[in-house]
């Protein structure tokens, strides 16, 4: 198995990269919060990797810490969320938030993401929260467990039009500050969107 790769970035796409090890590119799949985190072209990078071996294709997928691959990892033996599902959530979501929201059941928040129905929201939180605390302790998710319901949905829509997941985080945060605690999220957004 192929667990870690270290090597030159050779190319850089948002879910995709190729990392140079020794004169073999090695294509490697990446959520898009890990993708925001590789250097440009031509700089070194270490990546922890998972292969997944099928019959018509070999697919390695990519992680920039440990949190993020063990939660990547739960998720595929979740009936119904396949590889490309959870790479697709952990784009959607980090970690963290999304530890945090599995641990609280907010099935609401969980069903925003994108392609996650409510039969894989069910799923998800069935399976993974006695699971969640533990993942949680291997990352900074500690910081995520404090966000409301409101705040998790809000950071959710400025996924949804594009922005990323820290300045999300921030406007978010600022528009908390600005409004106080226990505002709802259709305050919320509009007062996060002045932060981008």
């Amino acid at each position: 198995m192929i667990e870690l790769l270290h090597g030159k970035v050779a190319i850089k796409h948002p879910t995709f990269v190729v990392i140079e090890c020794a004169g073999v590119g090695y294509g490697v799949q990446v959520s898009a919060r890990t993708g925001e985190l590789i250097p440009e072209a031509g700089n070194e990078i270490t990546l922890l990797t998972h292969l997944i071996v099928r019959e018509d294709a070999m697919l390695l997928f990519g992680f920039i810490d440990e949190q993020e691959k063990e939660l990547f990892l739960k998720m595929i033996e979740v009936n119904g969320v396949g590889p490309k599902l959870a790479q697709r959530i952990l784009s959607s979501v980090s970690p963290g938030d999304l530890l945090s929201m599995i641990a609280r059941e907010d099935k609401a928040s969980l069903s925003k993401i994108k392609g996650v129905g409510k039969k894989t929201v069910e799923q998800l939180v069935l399976s993974l929260k006695d699971k969640a605390a533990a993942l949680a302790a291997t990352g900074d998710a500690a910081e995520t467990i404090v966000l409301s319901s409101a705040e998790q949905e809000a950071i959710l829509a400025l996924h949804t039009l594009g922005v990323k997941d820290q300045p999300a985080k921030d406007a978010v945060k600022k528009a908390v500050e600005v409004l106080g605690a226990g505002t709802d999220v259709a305050r919320l957004i509009p007062e996060a969107l002045k932060y981008i």
